[in-house]
């Protein structure tokens, strides 16, 4: 389960699961990329990545970010200094760890109101009454929400135009460009041999067609078993993932709630027939750097990349 869900077990899990997909469905019907419309003296009008027009009173003096993504973001581009409070999650950079806490999902309005918060940035993952409750009392939010790197890039922009950080954001975003272009140079190759894999972010869960996950394997020259499931973050079974025979299986690291290894891959039921455990092609990744979409994302790439083609690297 990605970072952006926080560090829980059992019943925890499903219930956060359950509140996501709920929430993303409530968001679904106006996805689109954040954008500037105007800016002027008196401040910049926005739309969002849900497609929400907000305009600003000014540059903001007092963020309050209630996701790990945008709390990276901001930090990234140079705006930290604007932040005064992270939900509970937000633990990267270390200077975001050392501000005050406002919960996780949902977030708790009251800690947020009593930072006196001018503007709140947000992943999708937040339910919306809870925006909506702030809102109400006078402060704008905003959400981010890529989908795929160039929504990366245009959110880091969006961030920058907001905070005043525009060439600190068009910097870092040419140099991540600069980065994903030294991999795809190389993974992109039409001669090149993509092998299958099956890239997993909870025992049995995994990225499917539109998600983030099915397009950093594209990129780092793999092949998505679960390109063809019916949604982008979808549970599998052991049939299905025996039926596929991946040749390479990713599986992430670093969370509390994930305690995958080869060992337990090796140990479910008829997995030991599978290519990948056959030939020891398993491989831990960071859970931070494939499941927050933010400039970290590009360092997820680099790790897929490296281990899916090490001939190249």
């Amino acid at each position: 389960m990605s970072s952006e869900r926080g560090r829980a077990k059992g019943l925890v899990l499903w219930a956060i699961v359950a509140m996501v997909l709920l929430t993303a469905a409530g968001f679904a019907s106006g996805f689109i990329i954040g954008q500037m419309t105007a800016n002027s003296s008196a401040g910049p009008t926005v739309i969002d990545d849900y497609g929400r027009t907000i305009k600003l009173s000014g540059t903001p003096k007092r963020i309050v970010s209630v996701a790990p993504t945008p709390t990276e973001i901001l930090f990234s581009v140079g705006a930290g200094d604007l932040v005064v409070g992270v939900d509970d999650y937000s633990d990267y950079p270390a200077e975001a760890t050392l501000l005050p806490r406002v919960g996780a999902y949902p977030p708790n309005v009251e800690s947020i109101l009593g930072l006196k918060p001018d503007l709140i940035i947000s992943s999708d993952l937040v339910p919306l009454a809870q925006l909506e409750s702030l809102e109400e009392k006078g402060i704008p939010y905003i959400i981010l929400a890529a989908r795929d790197l160039q929504d990366v890039y245009n959110d880091v922009k969006l961030v920058g135009l907001i905070t005043g950080h525009i060439e600190d954001a068009n910097s870092l975003v040419s140099s991540l460009e600069h980065r994903v272009s030294a991999i795809t140079a190389k993974t992109m190759d039409p001669n090149l041999t993509r092998p299958s894999v099956y890239l997993e972010y909870y025992p049995l869960w995994t990225y499917g067609p539109g998600s983030f996950g099915d397009d950093l394997i594209t990129l780092a020259g793999g092949q998505n078993i679960a390109s063809n499931t019916s949604g982008e973050y979808v549970p599998v079974t052991n049939e299905f993932v025996i039926a596929q025979d991946p040749q390479m299986i990713i599986y992430t690291v670093g969370a509390n709630y994930n305690e995958t290894t080869p060992e337990t891959i090796a140990a479910r039921p008829a997995w030991s027939g599978v290519s990948a455990v056959i030939d020891g092609k398993m491989y831990g990744v960071d859970d931070n750097l494939i499941s927050r979409y933010g400039p970290r994302v590009v360092d997820g790439l680099e790790v897929l990349a490296e281990i899916i083609h090490p001939e190249l690297f």
